[in-house]
């Protein structure tokens, strides 16, 4: 009876940590695609404030590899307590992956939206109007926050 109660937990120990896993790999599979440039270990993160939002660059030779958003709204105005809301990748200077709020993460080729995912799970069709409008909005943010640094 011990030995049947033994094998039942480790089972249960090898199922409850190795099924995740499997379910991640498929998702982490098709994020390869979209990694950018590789960021330094001590990049200098160039740092500027607009309205209630904390903008933070890393930058290397012109180009943009990394854009870092925070909103204050949330912490009382401390820049201390300040909550990330995305997290733009970018390769050769052209926007290629955004971690947004909500555990959403999206890959852009050639400024085009093309791949989603929320979670765990990839959205095969990324050509409906909400799809096109999260992709205009993040293009733009991408815009406007590099034109914060005097990158066009």
């Amino acid at each position: 009876m011990a030995n049947l109660l033994r094998l039942l937990t480790i089972s249960c120990l090898v199922l409850s940590i190795g099924l995740p896993s499997f379910a991640t790999n498929k998702s982490l599979a098709s994020e390869k695609h979209f990694q950018g440039d590789v960021e330094p270990k001590n990049c200098p993160l160039q740092k500027r404030k607009k309205g209630s939002f904390i903008y933070n660059l890393c930058q290397v030779k012109g180009k943009p590899i990394s854009l870092y958003i925070q909103s204050i709204e949330a912490s009382d105005g401390s820049e201390n307590g300040a909550l990330d809301v995305a997290v733009l990748t970018y390769k050769n200077g052209k926007l290629i992956h955004v971690s947004a709020e909500d555990f959403h993460r999206y890959g852009f080729r050639n400024q085009k939206l093309v791949a989603a995912w929320h979670l765990d799970n990839t959205i095969k069709n990324v050509s409906s109007a909400h799809y096109r409008a999260i992709e205009n909005h993040f293009l733009a943010e991408s815009r406007k926050s590099l034109e914060l640094f005097g990158i066009k």
